[in-house]
């Protein structure tokens, strides 16, 4: 055996070691790896049913909430149409009623206009009674 194959046998083994522990910490690094994506594995688990959960409870609520939806849409329409039928019964009278307020405004202005109103003023009398003289029109008004 020459010095040559010594040296070369010497590397070789050198080299099986480097190689073996690099095997090894490559084998303690995928076993850290498996326990990381086991750990991960379990908390997205628990994340993900932990989101169906609330992904249920908000499926019940927007169902809740189309319902009040469809509810508030009936009673509008039946107020809309309650609504439309009071004023098909109700609008004859009221414009009777205001057409007879505006009637009788003017007959009572028409009235006022006519000097119907009649004030009565004291007259004294020598003796310290008195008697009534009367007054009418835009006097009579203002008196009062």
């Amino acid at each position: 055996m020459t010095a040559l194959s010594v040296v070369l046998i010497v590397v070789a083994v050198v080299g099986l070691v480097v190689v073996a522990m690099a095997v090894q910490s490559l084998i303690i690094t995928l076993r850290s790896l498996r326990a990381t994506v086991e750990e991960l594995r379990v908390e997205t688990h628990t994340a993900v049913a932990e989101m169906r959960a609330m992904v249920a409870e908000a499926n019940g609520e927007i169902a809740r909430v189309d319902s009040l939806l469809d509810t508030a849409e009936v009673v509008g329409a039946r107020v809309e149409a309650t609504s439309r039928l009071a004023w098909l019964v109700m609008r004859n009278p009221l414009v009777k009623l205001a057409s007879a307020s505006v009637a009788s405004d003017r007959r009572l202005r028409g009235a006022i206009a006519a000097d119907s109103v009649e004030v009565i003023e004291p007259r004294s009398l020598g003796d310290g009674s008195a008697t009534g003289r009367r007054r009418r029109g835009r006097a009579a008004r203002r008196a009062s």
